[in-house]
């Protein structure tokens, strides 16, 4: 794959740098709702968040490796399995929706 050899740029550090934060508050904030307010998530609502356990190393690797002069190959694959898995828990969001809170036919 030739395009993960192409330099990063200034702007993809900044995108896994702000993804991070963003995974970061998103997981923070399902585990609010889940300690300190009550709610009990399902199984598929547990699942739904190892994306994001998964996915904020790789923004971490993808971003700070940009400081310690990473190859670039490394950066952007990072970049890659942060937004592959990202796209499943889009999948997966779109399945717990059809599953909880729409009948059915």
């Amino acid at each position: 794959m030739p395009f993960l050899n192409q330099p990063v740029g200034d702007r993809q550090t900044r995108a896994a740098l702000f993804l991070f934060w963003a995974m970061a508050a998103i997981v923070g904030t399902a585990l609010m709702f889940e300690h300190w307010g009550g709610y009990i998530p399902c199984k598929l609502c547990l699942e739904q968040r190892l994306p994001y356990y998964l996915g904020m190393p790789a923004m971490v690797v993808a971003g700070y490796g940009a400081g310690l002069e990473w190859p670039a190959c490394v950066r952007r694959g990072a970049l890659l399995i942060g937004g592959v898995l990202m796209a499943y828990g889009m999948l997966l969001g779109a399945y717990i929706y059809q599953f909880h809170y729409r009948e059915l036919p």
